[in-house]
């Protein structure tokens, strides 16, 4: 460009933001980080509270070793729901793209897996008998949660939006 202004504008997406918003203002970015959690804690509550205390299944209280590498069963006396926030980037994995969710809660571990997603063969059929249609616990608490949720994530959102702006303008 002959005698004019030369700019440089970058767009970044929410991972991004949150990356940059480290960089800048470490205190502000944990301070997202707990009012995330602090959106989140209803949620996580109820998501504990609706996991079953007993064995869901009779055959739940044996050991079952998935190919030798640990446990899945007994089903566990803790059960451990994690709201957190993702910043690494997509993958793609064998024509996937996996990796891209920034905000996210997981109930962990893999007895909640098979209890929250099992639909096919016969553990699958009791479940759904027993506790309902998959997901049977964390996406029917988010279901319920879901307008609050959404409101104050869209300002969190927001926040971290204004907050990398500053420093787009301060540059």
């Amino acid at each position: 460009m002959a005698d004019g202004i030369e700019t440089r504008l970058e767009i970044y997406g929410l991972k991004e933001a949150l990356k940059e918003l480290n960089k800048i203002d470490k205190s502000l970015r944990r301070e997202i980080t707990k009012d995330y959690k602090r959106i989140t804690a209803g949620l996580v509550s109820d998501i504990e509270s609706a996991i079953p205390l007993n064995y869901p299944l009779s055959g739940w209280q044996r050991n079952w070793n998935l190919r030798g590498s640990y446990n899945v069963f007994p089903w566990p006396t803790e059960h451990k729901v994690k709201a957190y926030i993702n910043t690494k980037p997509p993958k793609e994995f064998r024509s996937n793209t996996v990796n891209l969710t920034t905000f996210a809660i997981k109930w962990l571990g893999a007895a909640a897996s098979f209890f929250d997603f099992s639909t096919t063969n016969a553990m699958g059929q009791h479940l759904t008998a027993k506790y309902g249609d998959a997901s049977r616990v964390v996406w029917r608490q988010y279901e319920a949660h879901k307008e609050d949720l959404n409101s104050a994530m869209e300002q969190l959102v927001d926040r971290v939006g204004a907050a990398t702006s500053r420093d787009l303008k301060a540059q």
